[in-house]
């Protein structure tokens, strides 16, 4: 079952998409490719980010689970932070090559950058011992490096 905030963001993703083609130029935009990765990877983390102001708002409306340590991260920011860090790397470095998205095209990369980081949120990965697991309420896991 979905909850109201999972609703919203739901309704959320086509709003953002329409609003994306609408000030989008309709004879389309071109971009280099690390800017289309690094973009969409900061569309995730700034969906993310909004979706945790969220839930902090609702913690402290409620009584929190106890908070745990654990070596893990959250998929959506490790993908983000993923993307961002290859995106700048690949415009910093040189490797360019342009790319034009007309105003559908642009539109649909929106969206699937949207669906995807609302397929993600829910999945953490820890690196001792190295699992992906689904784990509903992160928001209360405490990140560490190490023990």
């Amino acid at each position: 079952m979905l909850s109201p905030a999972e609703k919203f963001e739901l309704a959320a993703i086509p709003v953002v998409t329409v609003g994306v083609a609408w000030l989008t130029p309709r004879a389309g935009v071109t971009v280099e490719v690390g800017e289309l990765i690094a973009g969409a990877a900061l569309l995730i983390l700034v969906q993310g980010f909004f979706r945790d102001l969220w839930l902090v708002r609702q913690a402290k409306r409620q009584s929190p689970a106890p908070a745990r340590e654990a070596r893990c991260m959250c998929v959506e920011s490790a993908l983000g932070l993923t993307g961002i860090v290859a995106g700048i790397g690949l415009v910093g470095l040189g490797f360019t090559r342009s790319v034009f998205l007309s105003m559908p095209v642009l539109a649909t990369a929106v969206f699937a950058a949207m669906s995807a980081g609302f397929l993600l949120k829910d999945f953490v990965f820890e690196w001792s011992p190295w699992k992906i697991y689904r784990e509903k309420d992160h928001a209360q896991v405490i990140f560490r490096w190490r023990k």
